[in-house]
């Protein structure tokens, strides 16, 4: 059982996936307001429900790659978009791959879906402008003829920035308006820890999950300095292990804001705050 975990308006989405995929709502205490949908692909035989996010206009994008689709849900669980795989899978624009992350960004005629995949590829994040039924393909480090490194994960900071974190180079690359900017070096989190998952801090920093024997969340600053350990690897409470999706809830009044963390393959999620104190864990996960 794998996921992924977006949060929006004051409501954590919950999707999790073994050969079936279900999507949860659930309030920021962790009690749970409804399941939204299940799904299973009928051609592929199982489905996944990564890379959740909510658009202005209340539909829910999920990645589901072993669809090779990405689908869009009504929150009464109504399937209204389904951006299909090309007939012929190769390595270009107009394919998705193996969706691994969407991020909606805009609104109305502005509104556009960005779409990671995984794997090896050039065409591994791709802009889809749904009004306009245009695409744009982001260039890795700028290359025309480069390749990204297994993405993982993508986050939007501020207006302009998009963030893509690579699992296999360990590093987050940075576009500003559709072209590449620089990249921030996740070194620092030490040899045999793998990139998983990430969330955009308040201040602008960086969260990082880390999956495998060195599992830890930390924040990062844009020179690739950890800032701060969150959480690290352990099944204990307040420990993560394997975390495979992070989510951020900003701060409200005297309520700081709070990180939730996805891990124990998906049976799990936690709440820290910036500052490494844990809340606790969610009562339970609805399959």
């Amino acid at each position: 059982m794998y996921g992924g975990l977006c949060e929006a308006g004051g409501v954590l989405y919950v999707g999790r996936h073994a050969k079936s995929a279900s999507v949860t709502a659930f309030d920021l205490d962790g009690h749970p307001i409804r399941t939204i949908v299940r799904f299973q692909d009928a051609k592929a035989g199982r489905s996944a429900a990564t890379g959740l996010s909510l658009d202005h206009d209340h539909r829910l994008w999920i990645a589901d790659g072993p669809a090779g689709c990405v689908r869009g849900y009504t929150l009464f669980g109504v399937q209204v978009v389904c951006l299909e795989p090309a007939t012929e899978r190769r390595d270009q624009v107009g394919d998705l791959g193996y969706p691994v992350a969407t991020l909606a960004l805009g609104e109305d005629e502005d509104m556009v879906l960005v779409v990671a995949s995984g794997g090896r590829r050039r065409h591994a994040v791709q802009v889809l402008h749904t009004v306009r039924g245009t695409n744009l393909s982001l260039r890795p480090l700028g290359d025309p003829e480069g390749r990204f490194e297994e993405v993982c994960a993508i986050a939007a900071r501020g207006t302009r920035e998009l963030l893509v974190l690579e699992a296999a180079a360990a590093r987050i690359q940075v576009f500003r308006g559709g072209d590449y900017h620089f990249s921030i070096p996740l070194h620092e989190a030490g040899p045999g820890a793998r990139p998983s998952c990430m969330v955009v801090a308040p201040d602008g920093h960086v969260v990082v999950g880390f999956g495998g024997e060195r599992s830890s969340v930390w924040v990062f600053d844009d020179e690739g300095r950890r800032i701060a350990c969150i959480a690290e690897g352990g099944r204990e409470d307040g420990q993560v292990e394997d975390p495979c999706a992070l989510a951020l809830a900003p701060s409200q009044g005297l309520q700081p804001a709070r990180v939730f963390v996805m891990d124990a393959f998906g049976d799990r999620v936690q709440v820290f705050t910036l500052q490494g104190v844990c809340y606790g864990a969610f009562p339970a996960l609805v399959s």
